[in-house]
C-alpha cells in the first residue's frame, strides 16, 4: 500500500498537474481544483445564491488567513491542509450514501479501495460514486472535461488513508 503523502501527490497530479496556482476554465482553484461548494463546506467561502457557479460571490471568510482567490492560490500549505480536511468530509458523504462498505469489493472491472472511492468522490461527488456502484460499474460517468470516474478509481487505488 502506498503512503498518504503519495496519495496527495497523485491527487494533485490528477487534478492540476501539481500546479497550486491552477485555475481551470470552470474556475476550479488550486492544485486540487476546489470549487465554490467545497470551499463553502470547508469554511473558506460564504454561501451565496448559487454555491455551484464558482463565482465565490459570498466572499472569503478569512479562515487560515485566506481572504481572496489570490491568497488561496498563493498558499500551498493551506491547500494541502484543506485537501486533508476535504477527504474527511468526502468520507462522511460516502458514509451518508451507505457505500463505505464497498471498499475492498469489485464493482464492474475495478476493485474499490477507500482511496479510490475518495478520489472518485472528489471528481464527481459521492452521489455519482453511488450511481456507479449501483450500475455494477457499467455507468460511464465523466466530468465536464471527459475524465472518467474509473480513471480516478484506478489511479488512486491502494493508498493509505490514515483516518480510516
Amino acid at each position: 500500500m502506498n503512503t498518504f503523502a503519495a496519495f496527495l501527490v497523485t491527487m494533485r497530479l490528477l487534478e492540476s498537474g501539481g500546479d497550486y496556482h491552477a485555475v481551470n476554465t470552470l474556475n476550479f482553484l488550486g492544485a486540487y481544483q476546489f470549487g465554490e461548494a467545497a470551499l463553502i463546506d470547508l469554511g473558506l467561502v460564504r454561501r451565496d445564491r448559487d454555491p455551484y457557479d464558482n463565482d465565490f460571490g459570498g466572499g472569503w471568510t478569512g479562515k487560515y488567513g485566506i481572504r481572496s482567490k489570490d491568497d488561496f492560490l498563493a498558499n500551498p500549505d493551506v491547500q494541502d491542509r484543506l485537501m486533508q480536511d476535504w477527504l474527511r468530509v468526502m468520507w462522511s458523504y460516502i458514509e451518508m450514501h451507505s457505500i463505505d462498505g464497498y471498499a475492498g469489493k469489485k464493482v464492474g472491472q475495478v476493485t474499490l479501495t477507500a482511496s479510490g472511492m475518495l478520489a472518485a468522490s472528489h471528481l464527481l461527488g459521492a452521489g455519482a460514486l453511488k450511481d456507479f456502484i449501483a450500475s455494477g460499474g457499467q455507468m460511464d460517468l465523466r466530468d465536464p472535461y471527459g475524465t472518467s470516474i474509473v480513471t480516478y478509481i484506478q489511479r488512486a487505488n491502494d493508498y493509505e488513508i490514515p483516518f480510516l
